[in-house]
């Protein structure tokens, strides 16, 4: 049985594991992009791209499937494909299959494809790739097909189709208006190489290097970042730009004013744990707002933005994520994805007072008083590249590995701390501190 598993709102495109023999292939043309719920997806070279054959346009079934999302279970034996909608939703048991064809069951109803929509099939490469006819017309989804910029378009039904930008290799004079509108931000952008640049340079970059895909790219970055303010006008009036708020400084938010802003939230996030999460609510530790105050006046940190980030990173002490409460990991330090194995090296930090424990994701603190201080060294190290404060000892293991003095400013931690990371930056000064100095 093999199982892939992702959740979507709304109308599902699911995997179709067909394995039919590939057809005698005519002429085959693999310039074709594609753009799923308004994003570029990026294939690897060496994967199955988007392809046009015999006149009829075939996408990859892993690109589709891993966009959209399912919860997909292959039936070998009676080669039936059964799809569910909700993640741990149960699998009801379906009829068998009398027939040779393969099944393809969505939410327990069969999905007939007729016949002139061709059929899935397995490539050499051994991917599975369906006609684009048979994602829009026959499993719900939107589909646009731009010929000027080959371009697949597919959405789910809950969100509208947008015109996809027909850039040529070189920006025209749009293109360049883009970049003037990017570099305004002046925020860290990662490249479709992996470069990270910040966007006030890519006005004077080789135009050679924004392709039509990398100007696609940059149109998506500007989609996500045009929700921000280049401005923001704090409670006295003062008008100051987000790229220059300094992760070092003299805090703003008072303890008040932060503790005001979770009580208020506290409802919100209450309610939303228990429709959405089916979990009790975790009352917010207030005893941290004078602990990241306390901490980051000690090293010169913005204390109340350290706190706002702390609370986008645990979704207000939710912990929503890999990371648990018992861990004093307020920011996700060592948390990469997977488990830990418990012999990650510590790299100078007090083994007193930090340690990795085997199946636990990320740093464990020995106390909440640590797990503060271990972030706010973690914002120093990024912020500049003086020592330590004198007497103060090593409690974030991850200190050593920064780039020191690589993002003096919140919105320089994007593609950095956080990556990709467009807007992480404006999302802690803009969604959270924000938020907290007006009350």
């Amino acid at each position: 049985m093999i199982i892939i598993k992702r959740v979507i709102t709304g109308i599902i495109f699911s995997a179709f594991l067909v394995m039919n023999s590939l057809p005698a292939e005519g002429e085959v043309n693999q310039d074709v992009k594609i753009v799923i719920n308004n994003n570029q997806v990026t294939i690897p070279a060496e994967d199955q791209q988007a392809f046009i054959m015999n006149g009829r346009t075939y996408v990859p079934l892993r690109v589709i499937s891993e966009n959209l999302g399912a919860v997909v279970e292959w039936d070998g034996e009676n080669k039936q494909v059964i799809i569910t909608s909700k993640a741990g939703a149960p699998v009801k048991p379906v009829p068998k299959n009398e027939n040779d064809d393969v099944q393809i069951i969505i939410d327990e109803k069969v999905v007939d494809i007729p016949g002139g929509y061709g059929k899935p099939f397995i490539t050499g490469k051994g991917r599975t790739v369906v006609p684009l006819r048979l994602v829009g017309e026959t499993l719900g989804c939107q589909v646009n097909w731009q010929e000027g910029s080959r371009t697949v378009q597919i959405q789910s039904d809950t969100a509208a189709i947008m015109p996809i930008p027909e850039y040529p290799n070189t920006p025209s004079s749009s293109g360049d208006d883009l970049l003037e509108k990017l570099a305004s931000y002046q925020t860290n952008l990662r490249l479709l190489d992996g470069t990270l640049v910040n966007s006030k340079s890519l006005v004077s970059m080789d135009r050679s290097i924004f392709t039509g895909q990398q100007m696609d790219q940059l149109k998506n970055y500007y989609n996500q970042l045009e929700k921000y303010d280049l401005q923001i006008k704090l409670p006295g009036g003062t008008v100051i730009n987000t790229a220059d708020v300094t992760i070092q400084g003299e805090p703003v938010a008072t303890a008040d004013q932060l503790r005001s802003w979770l009580a208020e939230e506290a409802e919100r996030i209450k309610v939303k744990m228990e429709t959405q999460y089916n979990r009790s609510f975790n009352p917010i530790p207030s005893n941290l707002v004078d602990l990241y105050l306390k901490i980051g006046a000690e090293y010169g940190i913005r204390g109340d933005l350290a706190f706002c980030q702390a609370a986008k990173e645990t979704h207000f002490w939710q912990f929503t994520g890999d990371v648990q409460p018992f861990q004093n990991n307020y920011c996700g330090l060592g948390a990469v994805g997977s488990p830990c194995t418990g012999q990650e090296p510590l790299n100078g930090a007090d083994p007193n007072s930090v340690s990795f424990k085997p199946g636990v994701h990320g740093a464990v603190f020995a106390s909440p008083e640590i797990g503060v201080e271990a972030h706010i060294q973690h914002l120093y190290a990024y912020a500049c590249k003086d020592p330590l404060p004198p007497g103060k000892v090593i409690y974030d293991p991850r200190f050593k590995l920064v780039a020191r003095g690589s993002a003096p400013t919140w919105q320089e931690l994007n593609g950095r701390w956080a990556v990709p990371g467009t807007t992480y930056g404006q999302s802690i000064i803009q969604d959270y501190w924000l938020k907290a100095l007006n009350k």
